[in-house]
């Protein structure tokens, strides 16, 4: 009879889980210890064995009150700092929204206990795996809508990178998942050729994971392409960004840093650079059109965009020769629509913050184009969106030479992990697309990153400054960039399929 290392149960198991929940976000930037984040998966799989529906739930709870309490309080600092709550109330919703996260693995906890206990060990960690990457599916969709802290990402510094260039970052999370859970019977399981049979299913996994990833890496470059950039971050306090006090100096000074970059072929203002409406600035873009042609420019910056007095949409408007302008179709829930609107407007300060009632764009948009290169544009909390990223790189002439293009303001989050979790995100974009990614901020972190996900260039937070130069920039063919995550379903249902077969062996 094969048995596991009895896990602590009771109050024990609860602080054990809180803690293995905490751990979790220590494999992601800043920090990037990602052997934790596994051992943190293990831990929560180990802890869930054999256990009752209820207690499941309750487990499931605590380790999500330490994944997202580390990993994602820094929503507590727009709240406190630009919502004007005070620091008891924004500790309230920050639980409040820490809570509410949490509630994935409560539901993760039910339906293990309910559905997968009982049948045999490698059913019970395909099964595992899938339901946790369809939760995380379901997290970054629809009402909640928070892509953030896949454990997928963890490996933009690890081994097993070059996996999302064929199944995306979802695919590297469900590898992870099942790596955790083979970790967990090595270290707890009695039995020993169970144990040395994990122990070598890890082995193949990480080799097979491991040889993708340099295959993807050292993949031949399809094209290349020198391009001159110039990136404008300007640093402005957001305390000031929307006081029309502050509108003349903020422009000029946009001006200034500008002027001597002019005939770069493209030039890049950040997120809602110009804070005003495009319709109520038209001599303002009017002469940086006039700028942008007669130095051969392509400007691009982020600029609201009013439609109608109850439509406006957070924007980015392109000008020069080529011409042409994006609208955000994924906006951030509270910062740039509030759920439930009609009912918590008005509660607090942070629920009015300032443009905070966006409408989303078309998902009919197609990447900025250009004779020297195609853009793909991403506003801020867009380049989380894996599939909607994909989506766009796909909407350009596949002989055309392509780039990431995204502009943030990440100045909402202060000095805290949200904006350096942010630019991770990022750069897991380039690995599974092959495309380079050009990232202009307010505040940092302004980068250029290559097509394999590495830094070229980039300015540190909490700087006025220029990244200005000429690049050799790549495109690389992958898997995921031409069938999305096409593959990866396929994938899980032949998983799925031998999961049922072998669910009583």
């Amino acid at each position: 009879m094969i048995t596991m290392l009895k896990s602590p149960t009771g109050w024990l198991g609860l602080t054990v889980a809180l803690i293995a929940g905490a751990l979790y976000p220590l494999g992601f930037a800043p920090l990037e210890w990602w052997p934790i984040s596994i051992f943190s998966v293990a831990a929560i799989w180990w802890l869930l064995n054999g256990q009752t529906r209820k207690y499941s739930m309750a487990l499931g709870f605590s380790f999500g009150l330490g994944y997202f309490g580390v990993g994602v309080s820094w929503v507590y600092v727009s709240i406190n700092t630009f919502g004007n709550a005070a620091p008891p109330l924004a500790v309230f919703l920050t639980i409040i929204f820490i809570a509410i996260l949490s509630l994935f693995f409560v539901l993760l906890g039910w339906l293990n206990a309910r559905f997968i206990n009982r049948y045999s060990l490698i059913t019970q960690i395909i099964f595992f795996a899938t339901i946790w990457l369809i939760l995380d599916i379901a997290r970054g969709s629809g009402f909640v809508s928070f892509p953030w802290l896949y454990l997928g990402y963890t490996q933009t510094s690890g081994p097993l990178l070059g996996v999302a260039s064929l199944v995306g970052v979802h695919g590297v999370t469900l590898l992870l998942v099942v790596i955790s859970c083979l970790v967990a019977v090595a270290l707890t399981y009695d039995n020993k050729k169970t144990r040395t049979s994990s122990i070598m299913v890890l082995v193949i996994l990480m080799m097979v994971g491991t040889s993708a990833s340099l295959y993807q890496v050292k993949k031949e470059t399809t094209q290349q392409k020198t391009l001159t950039i110039a990136l404008i971050q300007p640093n402005i306090d957001q305390h000031k960004k929307w006081d029309r006090n502050y509108f003349t100096p903020i422009v000029k000074g946009l001006f200034d840093q500008t002027e001597h970059y002019w005939g770069a072929d493209l030039i890049v203002w950040p997120e809602a650079a110009i804070p005003a409406f495009d319709s109520q600035v038209p001599g303002i873009l009017y002469e940086l059109d006039e700028l942008a042609k007669s130095s051969g420019s392509q400007f691009i910056t982020g600029i609201p965009m009013l439609e109608t007095r109850d439509e406006y949409y957070a924007g980015i408007k392109m000008l020069g020769s080529d011409q042409g302008d994006y609208q955000k179709q994924q906006l951030v829930p509270f910062g740039e629509y509030v759920p439930l609107g009609a009912w918590i407007r008005g509660m607090i300060d942070f629920f009015d913050l300032p443009m905070s009632s966006f409408t989303p764009g078309s998902s009919q948009q197609t990447a900025l184009k250009t004779e020297k290169a195609d853009y793909i544009p991403a506003i801020c909390y867009e380049i989380a969106f894996s599939g909607l990223m994909q989506q766009l790189a796909t909407s350009t002439d596949q002989d055309q030479f392509k780039a990431i293009v995204t502009i943030s303001n990440d100045t909402w989050f202060g000095k805290s992990w949200g904006p350096i979790q942010h630019f991770q995100i990022a750069k897991m974009r380039a690995i599974e697309t092959g495309l380079p990614v050009i990232r202009g901020t307010n505040n940092g972190i302004t980068a250029i990153i290559d097509d394999k996900g590495r830094v070229i260039n980039k300015i540190d937070r909490f700087q006025s400054n220029e990244l200005a130069g000429a690049f050799l920039l790549e495109n690389r063919n992958t898997w995921f960039r031409e069938y999305g995550y096409w593959s990866l379903l396929v994938l899980v249902m032949l998983l799925i399929i031998a999961a049922f077969a072998l669910r009583k062996r």
